[in-house]
This record gives C-alpha cells, structure tokens and sequence, in this order.
C-alpha cells in the first residue's frame, strides 16, 4: 500500500479518493469511447446509404 496521503488524512480516505478517482476516470473513458463508437457507426452508416443510393430505390409506390 502506498503512503502518498496527506499526514491528516487517513489511508483509508486516500484509498477512497483514489477509488473514486478512477471511476470518474473510467466514466470518462467510457463516454469518450461511447462517442467513437456512434460516430464510426454515423459515418459507416453514410457510406453505407451513398451506396444504396446509387444502386437504386430500395422501395417504390405503387398505386
């Protein structure tokens, strides 16, 4: 166990700082990693519908 805790505060309240440090930093790993992820799938999905708009109408009306 590290002693790098202020002399007035207890290791067990470093360890929950800490503790609660690494989630926030895990939280906001896992927004950012949440963004990439929805942006590569906008993206793919663009390319995606440039493709289907060449290759023709996927529907059409009839009446």
């Amino acid at each position: 166990m590290t002693k790098k805790h202020p002399k007035d505060e207890s290791p067990i309240e470093a360890l929950t700082s800490e503790s609660a440090r690494q989630r926030w930093e895990l939280f906001h790993r896992a927004i950012a990693h949440a963004k990439e992820s929805n942006n590569a799938l906008l993206d793919d999905g663009d390319s995606r519908s440039v493709d289907t708009e060449s290759a023709g109408p996927l529907l059409t009306i009839v009446r």
